[in-house]
């Protein structure tokens, strides 16, 4: 070191004074790099040196030569100086050390050194210094970050400020909440992938690939929120995401989950009944898709059946029926077209009610059960016309006689 010390008394007029600066905090940190790290020479000099110089000397440093409390000695010593004040090279520079010491300290396992970094999040506005304090938090284990993080989840998935820095504070809040595995977290993760953020920006893929990671049971828990939710928008846009998955057989029990509380809904006004309407058909035509749709559809098919009020829904319910292999299924299709046939004896049907009674001839049939012949069989002596009951006849002649 007397080398040094005679070094710093050096003054030469050949020598411009900034590179003589600069050499000198090039000594420094060679120095102190060869320092004992127990010892406090490292931190005495550390808050010697500028802003500038702060940062190349922990990016000078070996990562395992710096204990947590020095780690969290500088950042406090950085927190004390209002990271966002000041000229703005110097807030750049604040703000990369700090990002580097949280960083840091979310390296190692100590979960002391959450109370240090929760703070940072609420007092400063930049979005990486925000969203490396959540992360961080998370990586730490710290479950207590979690309603905060769904707090803030919530708030950008609904904000009037649509930005670059929105985007990127939602990014690192699905990270964190994915490592967290929050279950109640579900909810915002789910308007964040239905959410207005930009293709760019990759926070609606990223919100849903954090699901499966918030909960035990993705699927039940998917079930679970289509059936029981009353926000209309994020049932369907919910819905979509089911359907793009590809997955036909889970598409069908999703659709049995929306139908069983929406035949039921009353709609507020004209925007909510077109929803609900558009939502019933969509659920109706993609579980017809499935191999063999669930029976749970049965219950809110009989309710759109007997309600009788739109007639493209009766059709998509008759059709998907005669899909499903369930002794419910066929017993329903049995029930309405018996009253249909009552209703042709009394001269009471209607153009569209003889339409439906075609698609219940080919949903009876396409059941391929001997139990459907009966309402078939019945039909053949309802009074329907030539064509009908010709029609009735193929449909029986489709049928098993045992």
């Amino acid at each position: 070191m007397n080398f040094f010390l005679v070094f710093l008394h050096i003054r030469t007029d050949n020598v411009d004074m900034k590179h003589m600066c600069r050499f000198t905090l090039a000594l420094l940190l060679v120095v102190a790099t060869n320092l004992p790290a127990q010892t406090s020479n490292r931190w005495d000099l550390f808050q010697t040196l500028d802003w500038e110089g702060r940062l190349a000397f922990l990016g000078n440093q070996d990562p395992n030569s710096l204990d947590e409390a020095f780690l969290r000695q500088a950042l406090d010593l950085t927190d004390s100086s209002r990271i966002e004040s000041g000229p703005d090279n110097e807030v750049a520079v604040k703000k990369a050390l700090a990002v580097q010491l949280i960083r840091k300290l979310a390296d190692r396992p100590v979960p002391a050194s959450a109370s240090a970094i929760a703070r940072i999040p609420v007092q400063y506005k930049d979005p990486v210094l925000r969203g490396e304090s959540w992360l961080a938090l998370a990586k730490l284990g710290d479950k207590t970050a979690v309603p905060t993080l769904i707090r803030n989840l919530n708030s950008l998935n609904d904000s009037g400020q649509r930005g670059r820095g929105e985007e990127i504070q939602a990014t690192y809040i699905l990270q964190a909440l994915g490592i967290l595995k929050a279950p109640e977290a579900f909810h915002a993760v789910v308007s964040a992938a239905l959410g207005w953020y930009t293709p760019a920006s990759q926070v609606r893929p990223l919100a849903k690939k954090t699901l499966p990671l918030l909960v035990a049971d993705y699927e039940a828990t998917l079930l679970d929120l289509l059936n029981r939710e009353d926000d209309l928008t994020l049932r369907e846009g919910l819905f979509q995401v089911v359907v793009d998955q590809g997955d036909a057989a889970f598409t069908a029990q999703a659709a049995a989950s929306i139908l069983g509380t929406l035949v039921r809904l009353q709609a507020r006004d004209k925007a909510d009944q077109d929803r609900t309407e558009r939502l019933i058909l969509s659920t109706l035509l993609e579980a017809q898709k499935a191999p063999s749709p669930p029976a749970t559809l049965v219950a809110p098919l009989k309710v759109l059946l007997i309600r009788n009020n739109n007639f493209q829904e009766m059709v998509q319910s008759v059709q998907l029926l005669g899909k499903i292999n369930d002794p419910a299924a066929l017993n329903l299709l049995s029930v309405t077209l018996g009253r249909y046939n009552a209703q042709q004896k009394a001269g009471t049907n209607q153009p569209a009610d003889l339409a439906l009674v075609q698609k219940l001839f080919l949903a009876l049939a396409a059941t391929g059960k001997k139990e459907a012949r009966t309402p078939l069989d019945e039909a053949r002596f309802s009074d329907y016309t030539p064509a009908l009951a010709r029609e009735a006849a193929e449909a029986l002649a489709k049928l098993p006689v045992e």
